[in-house]
């Protein structure tokens, strides 16, 4: 079938529907790995860009899973749906992390700046050993709040303006999304999206060591977007659920 003709959102949510419609119909089994993109991209006569975006979306709501190396595999019943079903019916709870993390880019990209000009060789030593505490975390499978929120401290501390830390200290790691949802919503794990937060977390702090402020400031800015655009995707789902 050829469908790009039309606007790439109609043809994302027609692969989207396409392959919901294999797994439910159990053309794809739980465990079945889906086929390469470019096979795909020959399925649905569109693009990778596409493509990608339908793969995000069923990842997003619980129906493919990653494997690191391996690509993407249809998932077992997965409890990212009771995460849903609560959202749906608690819209301001992912509202307010959304919020928060508006409110935390507007603060944390003046922290990281300043830190990137500041940042004493002490200082450094303490970002890089929480970073090292996070990676660590990631790497067990462990639940990392508390080592991410630190990471966001010592960049705080970094900036030896004691207002920021003031500020990541009132506020509490349950800014952490993670931390929230988790608590409130039964959000589970997920092994990429850590391994995404680790990495964005080293380019931040390569940043921070090259003194390179605005380089520092856009990473913090990217890594808290892209928080907020993930949180946004589940919010779309929860609506439509």
């Amino acid at each position: 079938m050829n469908i790009d003709a039309k606007p790439r959102q109609n043809l994302t949510q027609k692969v989207v529907a396409e392959l919901r419609l294999k797994v439910e119909q159990e053309k794809l089994l739980p465990g079945d790995k889906l086929p390469t993109e470019q096979k795909l991209m020959d399925e649905f006569g569109v693009s990778r860009t596409v493509i990608r975006e339908a793969i995000s979306g069923l990842k997003a709501d619980g129906l493919l899973a990653s494997r690191q190396g391996s690509g993407f595999y249809v998932a077992a019943p997965s409890d990212v749906k009771k995460t849903i079903a609560f959202l749906s019916g608690n819209p301001k709870t992912i509202a307010s992390v959304i919020e928060a993390l508006e409110l935390r880019a507007s603060v944390e990209m003046g922290a990281v700046e300043l830190a990137a000009q500041r940042c004493l060789p002490a200082q450094e030593a303490n970002i890089y050993s929480v970073f090292n505490d996070f990676r660590r975390t990631v790497e067990a499978g462990e639940i990392s709040e508390k080592q991410d929120f630190a990471f966001h401290v010592a960049i705080a501390e970094a900036s030896n303006n004691p207002k920021f830390v003031e500020f990541l200290t009132l506020i509490g790691r349950n800014i952490i999304p993670r931390s929230q949802l988790r608590i409130e919503a039964d959000m589970k794990l997920d092994g990429d999206v850590e391994r995404l937060i680790l990495e964005q977390h080293r380019v931040i702090m390569e940043a921070i060591f090259n003194k390179d402020s605005e380089a520092a400031r856009l990473a913090m800015k990217m890594h808290l977007n892209d928080g907020a655009q993930r949180y946004r995707a589940l919010a779309r789902l929860a609506q439509n659920s």
